[in-house]
């Protein structure tokens, strides 16, 4: 084995020791019904985690199933999401209902080009449905995994907007090589990317990864 697959090889292993131990539970980590997962990834997007789950219960209360989603009225779903910010979100989350229950007889794919034509919906909630709906082999890829792995493996980008590079995508899910599953491996990535290789004042001391990790390594050796 050399080195990289040994980096590789420690860093999937330490992750998911870790992740075993401090995991961060959500009700939407607990189903695999693709509305429930849909709706969470909309309410997710740009906002803080822990101000979802009071309104993803409400919406779910409401509106159980994606045929009552597309029924609601915009400005019901306006007032239940005001709480969180971003009301946009509202008639994206509406016309997706309306997309699903009348063009998909009210059942959320499993295909990735069905998926991107619902509005809203971009690359990172369409692989987050592949992936803990349908157990499918996908990594919705964010600002959290990207900085994750440029700073673990020392990967760059040259876009503004890192999020939009394909080759840098392609290079981090090349080094999704590990014997558990997908799932496991994207909500341990998030916990981690959140909980210890923050954006601000990463926890590198503590960092069970820091061993290998190059990001750690030139921090050390310009201090």
């Amino acid at each position: 084995m050399d080195d990289k697959d040994s980096k590789i090889l420690f860093f999937w292993n330490t992750l998911k020791t870790w992740f075993n131990q401090n995991h961060r539970d959500y009700p939407w980590r607990h189903t695999a019904d693709p509305y429930y997962i849909l709706l969470a990834e909309f309410l997710l997007q740009q906002t803080h985690v822990r101000k979802v789950e009071e309104v993803y219960y409400s919406l779910l209360n409401q509106f159980p199933t994606i045929k009552d989603l597309s029924k609601a009225s915009e400005s019901q779903l306006i007032n239940l999401i005001s709480p969180i910010g971003l009301i946009y979100r509202a008639q994206r989350i509406k016309s997706t209902a309306n997309q699903v229950y009348f063009n998909y007889d009210g059942k959320i794919s499993d295909n990735f080009e069905d998926l991107m034509s619902l509005p809203g919906v971009g690359h990172y909630i369409a692989n987050a449905v592949l992936c803990y709906a349908y157990h499918q082999k996908t990594v919705p890829i964010d600002t959290n995994v990207i900085r994750l792995f440029i700073r673990y493996f020392n990967l760059s980008s040259d876009k503004p907007r890192p999020r939009t590079d394909k080759v840098l995508a392609s290079q981090i899910r090349q080094l999704y090589i590990f014997d558990f599953d997908y799932r496991t491996a994207n909500w341990a990535i998030l916990d981690f990317a959140g909980l210890v290789c923050t954006m601000i004042k990463p926890k590198c001391l503590d960092c069970p990864l820091n061993i290998h990790c190059a990001h750690y390594k030139k921090r050390s050796s310009s201090s």
